[in-house]
């Protein structure tokens, strides 16, 4: 996929101890309409390969909270990754 079908510039913030660097981070988000985790929106997010997004990664976009689920470096290629997430919502 080229670089100007990541549309999306989001922020990635880690539970961890460390930052991660770069926070920005240009992908692209897709509704997994098909795919709802325990009642939580989810997402398909597939950007460049950032080494230090795991599953402790958020991505934050307009106001969202995703936690990403599953990591996959494309063919281990190191080049792209696609990554699924759901949405954390806010106690109530």
């Amino acid at each position: 996929m080229g670089i100007g079908a990541y549309r999306h510039r989001v922020l990635l913030q880690t539970t961890g101890a460390s930052p991660l660097v770069p926070a920005a981070w240009y992908c692209s988000l897709q509704s997994a309409a098909a795919s709802v985790v325990e009642g939580q929106a989810a997402f398909f997010v597939r950007g460049q390969f950032h080494p230090g997004i795991t599953l402790d990664t958020q991505i934050l976009h307009e106001g969202r909270v995703l936690q990403v689920q599953s990591v996959n470096d494309i063919d281990e290629r190191h080049l792209e990754l696609l990554l699924s997430a759901v949405e954390v919502r806010g106690r109530e």
